[in-house]
């Protein structure tokens, strides 16, 4: 039962932002009364601070998974843009600004992880490709770190980028494929374009079969 709370407050959150869905939503979509679901969160500061957690965890396993599996530190980055793709499709741009000023202690729980697991992710996947020579050698990963770090809120800035005029995965795509080609040596940057024609192949691919079955 608590998981099945969680995870329709963590799908309604994501798609409607933080502050517009009530206590009273999640009961509805559920079925129960918001009895039920006090028994489980306090109130719903608790219940956001959940789907905060939950969302960070899964993060954390990915990056791990990730770095564990991937070829190359460029590889690790290109998963790293397929699952950024994935994430923003059904997110709200409005959740991190909503997070940041009427939840802070969520939000302080995401800055914590940014600044702590990411700028260790970072900074090991930098160092790992200067190793392997698919990043520049003369690239500081210790600064490159902590600048893709302070780069990451940017595009939920919509004083700078106002969310009806750009998307906000479209934005982080651009601002990190900028990072990582400006942080690969040539070999790397092969590497990225090779890993890039793999995928549009194999999505053209699935593009025709589909249209084969529905004929």
């Amino acid at each position: 039962m608590e998981n099945r709370i969680l995870f329709k407050a963590r799908d309604l959150m994501l798609r409607n932002g933080v502050k517009h869905v009530t206590m009273d939503d999640i009961a509805t979509q559920l079925g129960m009364s918001k009895k039920t679901i006090y028994q489980f969160y306090k109130d719903k500061d608790a219940l956001v601070m959940a789907v905060v957690n939950f969302e960070l965890e899964e993060q954390s396993l990915k990056c791990q998974s990730t770095q564990d599996t991937a070829d190359n530190a460029v590889h690790e980055m290109f998963m790293l843009l397929e699952d950024i793709q994935q994430m923003f499709k059904n997110m709200n741009p409005m959740t991190m600004n909503e997070l940041a000023k009427y939840y802070p202690e969520a939000f302080l729980r995401i800055q914590n992880h940014k600044d702590e697991f990411m700028h260790r992710i970072i900074k090991t996947n930098l160092i790992k490709g200067i190793e392997q020579g698919v990043y520049r050698k003369e690239i500081d990963p210790e600064i490159l770190s902590i600048y893709r770090l302070e780069t990451s809120f940017v595009p939920f800035n919509p004083q700078l980028y106002p969310f009806s005029k750009f998307d906000i995965g479209k934005v982080t795509l651009q601002i990190i494929e900028n990072f990582i080609y400006g942080v690969m040596s040539l070999k790397g940057i092969e590497l990225m374009e090779k890993y890039k024609l793999q995928e549009a192949t194999i999505a053209n691919a699935f593009v025709d079969d589909k249209e084969i079955n529905t004929k």
